[in-house]
């Protein structure tokens, strides 16, 4: 901790200025501290803006991790309220079903698990599915079998990463936070187990109280440099948006090897974890074919998807840290070096940025303790991931390796 009172106010650089540095920065500067956000490249611009973004607390494992789901889409509808000149939150059901028996049967545990919680989910026929999403083919095109399982979600959504970044950057430089775009951290200087300088490429030499590592998918870079070792892969992903289509979809769907959800402006959003395995071995130059692939297996779902071209496609590395559960505090190298990290950054940002503006104006967060960054041990083997939708992330990505989807409860 930097201070045991609670009101203890630090001067904070914090680096990144995508949705965790923007929510950080955010709650930092409401606590009283003063605030400098530091990013290589513009707002919202890296991992960001190329994220499916939905609400996905039904895939969120173990208990601690599930709880700061629910906290966090709780503080994006707070913090929404008070925003409306900036729509983010858009509330949208999820319709999901398998295919495998393997993962039919992961499903039927997820929806157990989540009655023991009391979180709402259920099972729907397939005449109730069609009424749901009229824009669904069931059974898909090309298939003679149509999903028996079919589970719902009425409560979640959809989120604008872009949009939610700059509402609580600007909310942050109304009070009194400066904001510098196109200048990354190049350097470090540690004197005694503390960074006492930070030096970017633009020349400018800062001090702060504590240097707030929000960097993302570069997080273990901005780490090295202060001496800290943080373990955090990154791994690629692509999102494709179509063109407007004239009857939009309603619904988030969560299909074998396919997501698609609304976007902004009668368009949908599509993303595979097929075509995010290929990404590694595919040049840039021929991305724009992977995505064209997607659109062309989202078509045999969605038949209105027919009437669309690709609009853009965007590739962005995912930060997963070995377990797949968030990186939140100090680590053991660096007193004043502390960090938030964390894969699914989107829904977790505001509930991630209020814990840790409260510890580091004085109030220990105990609800952080599963998370720490002290957690992993030097050298040891990678941990195995306990966090559902990464364990599921990691087996389709990397099936050809022999891996298998885990079931999580």
């Amino acid at each position: 901790m930097l201070g045991s009172s609670l009101n203890y106010m630090p001067y904070a650089i914090v680096i990144g200025a995508g949705v965790v540095g923007a929510a950080t920065a955010h709650a930092l500067t409401v606590a009283g501290a003063q605030v400098v956000v530091l990013e290589g490249g513009q707002v919202a611009a890296g991992c960001s803006a190329a994220t499916f973004a939905v609400d996905i607390t039904r895939v969120k494992t173990p208990p601690a991790l599930f709880d700061l789901a629910l906290a966090s889409v709780a503080e994006h509808a707070r913090l929404q309220r008070a925003d409306a000149d900036q729509a983010w939150v858009h509330p949208t059901a999820t319709l999901e079903w398998e295919e495998t028996q393997a993962d039919r049967q992961r499903l039927r545990e997820r929806i157990r698990r989540l009655h023991r919680c009391g979180y709402p989910a259920e099972w729907l026929a397939p005449q109730r599915v069609r009424a749901v999403e009229p824009a669904l083919a069931m059974p898909p095109q090309g298939s003679d079998e149509e999903p028996t399982e079919v589970a719902f979600y009425p409560e979640g959504g959809w989120y604008d990463p872009p949009a939610f970044v700059r509402a609580l950057l600007r909310r942050a430089k109304r009070q009194g936070a400066s904001v510098h775009v196109n200048d990354s951290v190049i350097g470090m200087t540690v004197d005694d187990g503390r960074i006492t300088e930070v030096c970017t490429a633009s020349g400018q030499r800062l001090t702060a109280d504590v240097v707030v590592n929000c960097a993302g998918p570069q997080a273990a870079g901005i780490a090295a440099l202060a001496g800290a070792e943080l373990s955090v892969r990154q791994i690629a992903g692509m999102v494709a948006i179509t063109t407007p289509v004239h009857t939009g979809l309603q619904t988030i769907l969560a299909a074998p090897d396919l997501n698609a959800r609304p976007h902004l402006g009668g368009r949908v959003m599509l993303h595979s974890w097929l075509i995010d395995r290929e990404l590694e071995d595919t040049p840039a130059s021929r991305r724009r074919a992977l995505a064209e692939e997607l659109l062309r297996r989202a078509g045999t779902l969605i038949p209105m998807l027919s009437q669309a071209t690709v609009e853009a496609s965007r590739v962005g590395l995912r930060p997963v840290p070995p377990d797949g559960l968030p990186i939140v505090g100090f680590p053991s190298e660096v007193a004043n070096l502390y960090t938030v990290v964390s894969h699914s950054a989107i829904h977790l940002a505001p509930i991630l940025g209020v814990l840790a503006a409260r510890e580091l104006t004085g109030d220990r967060q105990h609800r952080l303790d599963p998370f720490r960054p002290t957690r992993f041990r030097p050298g040891a083997d990678r941990p195995q991931a306990v966090d559902e939708s990464t364990r599921t992330m990691l087996a389709r990505i990397e099936a050809s390796n022999g891996c298998e989807t885990a079931d999580v409860r």
